[in-house]
C-alpha cells in the first residue's frame, strides 16, 4: 500500500482513522489495515487492568502507593486493596512454610 504515500491521504481521514494515523504513522496504519480490513476492533480494558494489578503486586512495598496510583491511573484505595491481598496471601503461605 505504498501508493497511499503518493497522494494527500490526510484529507480522506477523519475521526478515529485520523487519530490512529497521527499516533502510529501511515506505514503502521497500512500494515494494520492489511491485517484487519473490514474488522471491528474493540480494545477491552480487562487485560490492561490485570497488567496494572500485576504491576502493583510486584511493586507494592517498594514504590510509594501514591506514585503507583498516579502512574497507573488508579485510586490509592485500589493500590492498597491489591497490595494488602499480596501481603495477606504471603502471610498465609508463611504459616504453611513454618511446619
Amino acid at each position: 500500500m505504498d501508493w497511499i504515500k503518493e497522494i494527500d491521504y490526510k484529507k480522506f481521514l477523519d475521526g478515529d482513522l485520523k487519530l490512529l494515523v497521527d499516533i502510529v504513522g501511515i506505514e503502521k496504519f497500512s500494515e494494520l489495515y492489511r491485517h484487519f480490513a473490514k474488522t471491528a476492533i474493540y480494545f477491552s480494558e480487562k487485560p490492561l487492568m490485570e497488567m496494572k494489578q500485576e504491576y502493583i503486586r510486584q511493586n507494592f512495598g517498594f514504590k510509594p502507593e501514591k506514585e503507583l496510583a498516579r502512574m497507573l491511573g488508579v485510586s490509592e484505595r485500589l493500590v492498597y486493596k491489591i497490595g494488602s491481598q499480596k501481603i495477606s496471601g504471603k502471610n498465609q503461605m508463611d504459616m504453611f512454610d513454618k511446619e
